[in-house]
């Protein structure tokens, strides 16, 4: 592709996207370069994004994620609204998606921290399954706004590939939405989202083809419009030479084939290789390829170094095991080696609070096809000098113009078969929709003011606690499902939680509908509007750490010093660091780009200290020190990241050396039944003592008990 000049729609796309939280659909004809706009914006933000498209050849492509991996969404048509009338073999409403969904903290952690959702190829998304988004998110982040307040940008030409509805969905979807465009979602109607249509075409440069693309887009049946195409028709075509678009499937298999049996060539058999995870519907291209010397094939993705890119036609000549070599039209001999495609996984980066990539499987292929013949459908997003189109079995929407938009140049278009009208098929709800939807006179206007309140709204939103109060959820939800005995004690400290919390978010949004006044009131000075954030800033640090976060911290060490209970001590441990992550982004507060906060924070967590070359016995005196601080033997464990087990080990040694007393860990009538049974039986080990005592004990106090009762008898 050229490279892609500044144009004004390009730039309110950017600034959009960059600098506000307004969502943006993203369109344009082929060519007008919105890959490419997508990887800048990408390349120059700051917020957490997530890139996903509607089906996994498309999410590879874009180097991102299916939705339905991303949200865990059921593979059927998501009802809006709650009906029991429908087959759940096919339907699913928001109860039975709740059911389906069960995130793990780490996918809720990554969708709590969410800022722009990106979805490409969005002319394929269904408007229930945009429902099905927008509900999902707002479930799990905890906020009643569109997608949970996620921004989105959502890129695709809705003249091009449309959403696949089965003939059994049709009517069902038709009692809930207008059409199955996502535009006509419900969530859609309440995101109040721009529409930006790039304009400037890059991959065609001739103005009379420009004019003939624009005319079949729009569904322009004018008979002069379908001679200017059809004069490129001929009854003479050269498939050895020219790749062929078609409609269907078996059309271009049966056109590769015959080609193929003509080379009485050696050929080449290549099994990919795959590694990690890569599902088979995300496979780029063929797991098996077999190719001919002499055989026509096509590029499918570009080279990194612009060897070759995605579309580019050329001519095997020769290979070995770990080569082919392919001469291009343009005569250039290039040496292309396996390509590999990465299958990669979102995670929150926990040190950053940041949504990074991580690779979780590849896919090693040769990036090429037999490219006698392809479908139009393969063809999306590629360009060729040269093309035949056998376009007489049109059938979808956008068909036509697909095709006829893959070629440079009307002089390098062949027709196998002419147009009628029949073949310019367009969808009136498309148009229509496009029609009302165009860019307003005062977009700069909006933008400004766009920016001025994602700027208010980012200060804003910090005081809010929604994040909170979705681990806490998570919580409740393995409390409540698990099976503990003490699940009432559990229960108690949960319901004080909750209690605190929703006091404290009733107090959080009265006052951020008082700080968005301030916000909106010219009159009033920004030093004040500082000093109320500083205030609240101190008021909400104090209140989270002490009602929430103290709480936990000593909930978890009760539990810490039980068998078993490792799971529910990190659960409890994650609700600790939630409350961490939010004191430490209230100290953080920006507002107009310029911290609020200039003072040394109040609270500030302890971060684990770098193992270094222990001094002998220093262990067991850090272990003396934080007991002296009053902190009991779960809580110093968890401190100092050791096992209860370890720590009584500790106080073992320590009472064996007078540092300690044995009362410090155990009761005095505990102590007085132990030592009758050590009286009795000195000489059994741990195990077999375990059994003997009239109480429960753990291995840690046995031992304690022993080292008090050799103390007492004068043993080493």
């Amino acid at each position: 592709m050229s490279t892609i000049k500044t144009n004004k729609e390009r730039e309110l796309a950017k600034q959009f996207v960059l600098n506000t939280n307004k969502s943006v659909f993203l369109t344009g004809k082929a060519g007008t370069g919105k890959t490419t706009l997508l990887k800048e914006i990408l390349d120059n933000t700051d917020k957490n994004s997530i890139i996903t498209a509607p089906t996994g050849v498309a999410a590879i492509n874009a180097g991102g994620i299916t939705l339905h991996s991303l949200l865990t969404l059921p593979l059927r048509t998501f009802i809006p609204y709650r009906d029991k009338g429908h087959s759940q073999e096919y339907y699913f409403d928001a109860t039975e998606m709740v059911k389906h969904q069960k995130f793990n903290r780490k996918k809720l952690n990554l969708l709590l921290e969410l800022d722009l959702l990106v979805i490409d190829e969005i002319s394929m998304v269904r408007a229930d399954i945009f429902d099905a988004i927008d509900q999902t998110l707002r479930r799990v982040r905890k906020r009643d706004a569109p997608f949970g307040g996620v921004q989105l940008l959502v890129i695709g030409d809705l003249y091009q590939l449309s959403p696949v509805v089965r003939n059994h969905t049709v009517e069902v979807l038709s009692m809930y939405y207008k059409s199955p465009y996502f535009f006509d979602s419900l969530a859609w109607q309440e995101v109040d989202a721009v529409t930006i249509e790039l304009k400037t075409v890059y991959r065609q440069e001739e103005e009379d083809f420009l004019d003939i693309l624009n005319g079949v887009r729009s569904g322009v049946t004018d008979q002069s419009l379908i001679d200017r195409i059809n004069a490129n028709y001929t009854e003479e075509v050269d498939h050895a030479h020219t790749i062929t678009l078609t409609t269907h499937n078996r059309k271009a298999d049966k056109i590769n084939q015959s080609e193929l049996s003509k080379l009485e060539t050696e050929s080449k058999t290549v099994k990919a290789e795959i590694n990690g995870k890569f599902y088979e519907n995300s496979y780029p291209i063929d797991e098996t390829l077999v190719f001919n010397i002499g055989a026509q094939v096509m590029f499918v993705r570009n080279h990194s170094e612009g060897l070759y890119f995605n579309g580019k036609i050329g001519t095997i000549t020769a290979f070995d095991e770990t080569y082919i070599k392919v001469k291009g039209d343009d005569g250039i001999t290039i040496i292309v080696e396996p390509a590999e495609w990465k299958n990669m996984k979102y995670e929150l980066d926990p040190a950053t609070n940041t949504i990074i990539q991580n690779e979780v499987g590849s896919y090693v292929q040769y990036p090429l096809r037999l490219a006698w013949a392809v479908t139009v459908h393969k063809s999306q997003g590629l360009t060729f000098d040269k093309v035949i189109l056998d376009l007489e079995d049109t059938f979808a929407s956008g068909q036509l113009y697909v095709a006829l938009s893959r070629c440079r140049s009307l002089s390098g278009l062949m027709l196998t078969s002419k147009i009628t009208e029949k073949n310019i098929i367009t969808d009136r709800t498309v148009t229509q929709y496009t029609a009302s939807n165009q860019l307003p006179e005062n977009i700069d206007e909006i933008l400004k003011e766009e920016i001025n309140t994602y700027q208010n709204n980012k200060t804003l939103q910090e005081f809010g606690l929604s994040k909170l109060s979705a681990n806490v959820a998570i919580l409740e939800e393995s409390i409540i499902d698990g099976k503990r005995d003490d699940k009432a004690n559990r229960m108690v400290y949960l319901n004080a939680l909750k209690t605190q919390l929703q006091y404290l978010e009733g107090v959080s949004k009265k006052f951020q509908q008082q700080l968005d006044s301030l916000f909106n009131d010219p009159s009033i000075d920004d030093s004040y509007i500082l000093k109320r954030c500083v205030d609240a800033i101190e008021y909400y640090g104090d209140k989270i750490h002490t009602s929430l976060l103290i709480p936990s911290v000593k909930h978890a060490a009760n539990y810490a010093i039980k068998k078993g209970e490792t799971t529910y001590v990190n659960a409890v441990n994650e609700i600790e660091n939630a409350c961490w992550t939010k004191i430490e982004a209230l100290y953080s507060i920006k507002y107009k780009d310029k911290n609020v906060f200039l003072g040394e924070p109040k609270y500030v967590r302890v971060q684990p200290v770098k193992k270094k070359k222990k001094v002998k016995g220093e262990t067991y005196n850090t272990t003396l020190e934080m007991h002296k601080q009053g902190k009991s033997i779960g809580i110093i464990a968890k401190e100092r990241g050791l096992a209860v087990g370890t720590i009584e080990s500790h106080f073992a040694r320590l009472i064996g050396a007078q540092k300690l007393s044995i009362l410090d860990v155990m009761k005095e009538k505990k102590v007085e039944k132990g030592m009758k049974i050590l009286e009795a039986f000195p000489d059994l080990d741990l195990t077999e003592l375990l059994q003997k005592m009239p109480f429960k004990s753990s291995y840690g106090e046995l031992r304690c008990l022993q080292a008090h009762y050799r103390l007492l008898h004068g043993e080493d």
